[in-house]
């Protein structure tokens, strides 16, 4: 632990520094790189770049279908340089800013322009098994095979037994054979336990995410029974405060969110919190495992008592992110990769686009389970009674009525505006002509001067400049304004003839002409409509009228909708109808605005609602997007669970959409990677790693585990023992291995110096949610109410937990995008560790820290008699569950002991000694980590 005062106080704060194992690089590709590949790379090389530069054409001597192709290039040399997209010419052309831009027949949309600039930055990472060229690749396989079977995740969970140990008295549980019998076949040994403090305040942060009281830890000190933690680890899971801990972690897992990052017509989720709260409540009554799997997927088709609860649970779909129009495809696939990332550690959405390349998932898999989702709809189930919802709906019905009369009034006058305007054409000509000579004499002359002195509506007349501008596309287009552009092209083009009567005469009459002409078109439309209407009113019933033999012609259609349309040149924009309206129509149109206005007065507040799902109208089966591209429709795929773990012949799921029917493939005790998963999760919140380190990828670009025997042992006893989450923290926190101190062993460090093996404890940092927590704990603030609407976590006046605050995907809270919290846009299995200097900046300036640092120090301070030193010694107690060294005291009081009257100290520390030390105390690294 770090103890050293006096560091901390020289040092200005300091925050937490990370471990060399979060700071060292690894050559082996990140897998989240690898999938951000398969899902975003891969798929534009395909579409857009290899039927050229691919295995049976290569244009300009260049392959695109491999890293090494890229690095080689073709005739002009290297088109990727790794890390650096400004000096990749595959981006430069991308971007259509060089004389080479491609592809040739159009440039890429910007997300897959961004897939491909990021794909560089960050290495352009090519998993080694689709290295070869294209030709080399196998064909999409339509069965899987013995090898893909055998993979391990895919085996069968067994009850593995212990093995044997020499060191038979170390051991608390088999959990620490299979631990110890892996250090002792390295020649290691375990380190010695925990002492009491640390073990406690490691379990108090593990289970409830909050430290341990002072009357915590001296009634842990003065308890010698040998079952003393196993007392304590029951009193944490007892308390409500574990499903708000372990809670966080699931929601991190369901990418929790309660609007969208969209800022155009975002669905908001005002009664989100429903969702977290049942997690919450679920994990506090231990909820067996399996039901808390169902629940979650098909609540709504679970029968039996407590079904608003279970609508509740749907909110792990339901509060995803929504995409509009052609993404909605995107959305299937946020279901899918959330689904199958969550549950059963595996990366299907890579299939999306082509089978998937490295684990046995068929694409045909991937749309068995995008149907599911799209024969789904999202619902907002009302928390009311019938008639309160009635009594809404009416409200909202008025007020849309009443909106409604006002777009339809709006549009009227809209229109007879355009109409009226339309008898101008011939005024409005021959003013574009007397404008663009005027400006001959003065090119300053506005539209706007010259409209108002002559009584026009400037944006209408801006329009007819442009629409008989000589140089413009439209010009002599159409043949009745020929007549026009012959006589403009016959003046002067440098001499000003706004003043000469003979020239202006000579534009009127032209112009007079062309507007007779429109309006004669105009009455011969109006005539056809008239005749096509008649004869469809005069047809028998049984009878189809045909396609009309009369219309206008195309080059005369086409005048009348650029000149007198509701699109034309008289059309109205939506913000000047108000302010051409006469002023009888004005009061009218206030009249009916009053009467909006009372609608929605009058109208009931919203009923609370669930954000849930509900089956589609039509069930149906999705067809295969061939190469991910739903313009390309392939075969069909039958709803159902994945070949890899149903087997070939599985059957077609049947009952609606059958979310059922998954849920309960997903839950079944026989799945192999259920029950993995989730223990896998459980030991990595325990231990900083799972036994598996990528918790969310269980396939072959994930790690494999580090103790498989374990993660079975562990597997087989939870679903043995009901699928109990509490008896498996139980079994975990008993083990002789959880309780190891983390201090470092040389010859552990040499031979293990990621710790895989476990010979220690690993030192961790809080995540902010706990940190903000614990400080809110510890200078006396914390509420501990449970559940309840989100409220806003910047508020000065918030004091609950952090779990409680408002999680937006649109302006995500500053404190929580600085410290690490996962972007609720996509699913997360681990959380990110950085230090960055903005976060030693909030914990010198942030308001919340200057307020914890004030609470602290007047908790401290509550007992004026106290002597100094037991103040001080009494802080550390709260803060680090540990007692101050002399040497602590000794810094902290001479500290306290300064003078705050010297010259510019005011101004300088605003803060009075002990709220700074308060302040540093709170900024330290022990309070931030947990050994």
């Amino acid at each position: 632990m770090a103890r050293n005062l006096v560091l901390t106080l020289l040092l200005a704060l300091p925050l937490a520094v990370s471990s060399a194992r979060a700071e060292a690089e690894t050559e082996k590709p990140d897998p989240a790189r690898l999938e951000f590949f398969e899902k975003k790379v891969r798929p534009v090389l395909e579409n857009h770049c290899l039927a050229c530069h691919g295995a049976g054409k290569q244009k300009a001597g260049l392959r695109l279908d491999s890293r090494a192709a890229m690095l080689r290039g073709g005739e002009s040399g290297p088109v990727v340089q790794p890390k650096d997209p400004a000096a990749s010419r595959l981006i430069e052309a991308i971007h259509y800013d060089a004389d080479t831009k491609m592809p040739p027949k159009g440039k890429l949309a910007a997300a897959e322009i961004a897939a491909l600039t990021e794909w560089v930055r960050t290495g352009a990472v090519w998993p080694e098994a689709a290295s070869s060229p294209a030709s080399e690749i196998p064909a999409p396989r339509r069965a899987l095979t013995a090898q893909d079977r055998a993979f391990w995740a895919f085996q069968p969970v067994k009850d593995q037994a212990p093995p044997q140990v020499q060191d038979v008295a170390w051991p608390k549980s088999p959990i620490d054979r299979f631990i110890l019998a892996r250090l002792e076949a390295k020649g290691l040994r375990p380190v010695e336990p925990a002492d009491k403090r640390t073990l406690l305040r490691r379990a108090s942060f593990d289970l409830t995410g909050l430290p341990p009281t002072i009357e915590e830890v001296e009634a842990f000190l003065a308890d010698d029974a040998p079952d003393a933690f196993a007392r304590v680890v029951d009193r944490l899971l007892a308390s409500p405060h574990y499903g708000e801990r372990w809670g966080r972690h699931w929601l991190d897992v369901a990418r929790y969110g309660e609007d969208q990052a969209h800022t155009f017509e975002a669905r908001k989720y005002p009664y989100g919190y429903r969702y977290r709260d049942w997690v919450v409540k679920a994990l506090n009554a231990d909820m067996p495992y399996d039901e808390f799997v169902r629940t979650q997927i098909a609540g709504d088709q679970i029968e039996g008592p407590g079904r608003e609860e279970r609508l509740a649970a749907l909110g792990f779909f339901a509060l995803g992110p929504v995409y509009y129009g052609k993404a909605v495809y995107d959305e299937l696939d946020d279901r899918v990769d959330t689904l199958c990332r969550g549950f059963l550690g595996l990366t299907v959405a890579c299939a999306r686009c082509h089978d998937h390349k490295f684990d046995p998932v068929p694409q045909q898999d991937y749309y068995s389970l995008a149907g599911i989702f799209a024969s789904t709809e999202y619902k907002e189930y009302p928390n009311a009674p019938a008639e309160v919802a009635a009594r809404y709906e009416q409200g909202q019905t008025a007020i849309k009525e009443k909106n409604d009369r006002i777009k339809t009034f709006l549009k009227a006058e809209s229109t007879r505006w355009t109409e009226a305007k339309t008898s101008e054409i011939a005024r409005y000509m021959v003013a574009a002509w007397t404008l663009r000579n005027a400006r001959k004499g003065n090119p300053k002359l506005a539209t706007d001067e010259f409209s108002r002195e002559h009584k026009l509506v400037p944006f209408v007349l801006d329009r007819w400049l442009k629409f008989l501008d000589p140089e413009s596309d439209r010009a002599g287009r159409h043949p009745a304004l020929a007549r026009w552009n012959s006589v403009v092209r016959e003046q002067d083009p440098a001499k000003d003839l706004s003043g000469d009567e003979a020239a202006r005469a000579n534009i009127s009459k032209t112009a007079d002409a062309f507007q007779a002409y429109v309006e004669a078109t105009a009455r011969l439309r109006d005539a056809i409509a008239r005749h096509e209407e008649a004869v469809r009113a005069n047809a028998p019933a049984s009878d189809s009228p045909g396609p009309s033999t009369l219309s206008l012609a195309p080059p005369e259609a086409d005048l009348l909708g650029a000149v007198v349309s509701g699109e034309g040149l008289f059309a109205l924009p939506k913000n000047e109808v108000e302010r051409q309206l006469p002023e009888s129509s004005k009061a009218a149109l206030k009249a009916l605005r009053a009467d909006l206005e009372k609608a929605k007065k009058e109208a009931p507040a919203p009923p609370p609602v669930t954000h849930a799902l509900a089956e589609g109208p039509s069930p149906a089966n999705m067809k295969i997007h061939l190469r991910g591209n739903p313009a390309t429709p392939g075969a069909e795929a039958p709803r159902r669970f994945l070949a890899i773990l149903a087997g070939d012949e599985a059957p077609a799921f049947s009952k609606g959409s059958g979310r059922l029917e998954l849920a309960r493939a997903i839950a079944r005790a026989e799945n192999p990677l259920t029950a993995r998963v989730l223990v896998n999760r459980v030991w990595e919140h325990h231990f900083g790693r799972g036994i598996v380190a990528t918790p969310s990828n269980f396939g072959k670009q994930g790690e494999r585990p580090s103790h498989p025997e374990l993660l079975d042992h562990l597997a087989h006893r939870f679903v043995a023992r009901g699928w109990s989450l509490k008896a498996l923290h139980r079994e975990i926190m008993l083990s002789s291995t959880y309780q190891l101190s983390a201090r470092n062993d040389p010859r552990n460090q040499e031979a293990d110096p990621d710790n895989v093996l476990l010979g220690r404890a690993n030192r961790r940092r809080l995540e902010v949610e706990a940190w903000r927590d614990a400080m809110l704990a510890v200078t006396g603030g914390l509420d501990p109410a449970l559940g309840g609407p989100s409220i806003d976590l910047a508020s000065a006046s918030n004091r609950r937990r952090t779990v409680y605050a408002a999680v937006s995907r649109h302006d995500l809270d500053g404190l929580l995008r600085l410290f690490d919290f996962p972007d609720p846009n996509l699913t997360s299995d681990k959380r990110s560790v950085t230090t960055v200097p903005l976060q030693q900046l909030f914990v010198l300036n942030s308001e919340f820290m200057v307020r914890q640092a004030k609470a602290l120090a007047a908790l401290s301070n509550a007992n004026q008699g106290e002597p100094e030193e037991s103040r001080v010694r009494r802080a550390f107690l709260r803060l680090y569950a540990r007692p101050a060294t002399d040497r602590e005291v000794r810094a902290a009081t001479e500290f306290l002991s300064g003078d705050d009257e010297s010259p510019g100290s005011r101004d300088d520390h605003p803060l009075s000694r002990w709220e700074q030390l308060a302040q540093v105390l709170l900024a330290a690294n022990e309070f931030l980590y947990v050994d």
